[in-house]
């Protein structure tokens, strides 16, 4: 009775799930990124302070043309060929770039993340809501929105966030720093992952 019972279809299934989740369990525990918020804040740091500003005038022409091409550029980061043309006239040749998702350093290397962006999604549009300036640093509130196969079956995400930018003295993007809700807004539409990250948010909540 207790051999059929072990060997039993049922059985068999129900200990392989439980067998199989605790090992997904074990590898997501293990891929876990280490806390690493402080070098995070350290490496802001330090590249905010490495930017040779530009010193204009508020309203001056300099200022209204870099502003206007960074503008641009956000709003057309979904076109391949635009991606292309475009990226090393916006950003310094030792630009520093976190979009929340990755870090990037150079405009080689920021034109390469943008061109695979544009070649990921499907449908992309930013419309720019409102630019402020405080010393040396532009905020450029924005919203957004995307689509691309991976996420939610590839329907409309949508998002707002903003991004701190300081451009050198020639007008390019030396420092460009977004803060927006990737975990909400990118990776909560991932398979398997979005379904972790919807469970850890309803434990969150507050009745």
């Amino acid at each position: 009775m207790t051999a059929s019972y072990l060997i039993h279809p049922l059985t068999t299934f129900v200990c392989g799930a439980i067998l199989s989740c605790g090992v997904l369990l074990w590898w997501v525990s293990g891929a876990a990124e280490r806390n690493r918020s402080e070098a995070f804040v350290k490496e802001y740091k330090q590249a905010l302070v490495k930017v040779p500003v530009a010193a204009w005038d508020a309203n001056s022409p300099e200022e209204t043309v870099a502003v206007e091409r960074f503008k641009e550029f956000l709003r057309k980061v979904g076109d391949v060929r635009f991606v292309s043309e475009n990226a090393r006239k916006v950003y310094s040749d030792d630009a520093f770039l976190d979009d929340t998702l990755v870090v990037h350093h150079g405009a080689a290397a920021i034109e390469k993340y943008f061109l695979k962006t544009a070649t990921t999604v499907s449908a992309f549009k930013v419309q720019i809501d409102d630019v402020s300036r405080s010393g040396s640093n532009y905020y450029v509130r924005w919203t957004m929105e995307f689509a691309a196969p991976a996420l939610s079956g590839g329907e409309l995400v949508h998002s707002v966030g903003i991004s701190q930018i300081r451009f050198n003295p020639e007008g390019k993007v030396a420092f460009h720093q977004d803060f927006w809700d990737s975990g909400k807004n990118f990776y909560a539409h991932l398979p398997v992952v979005g379904g972790v990250i919807g469970l850890i948010r309803r434990r969150l909540q507050i009745e």
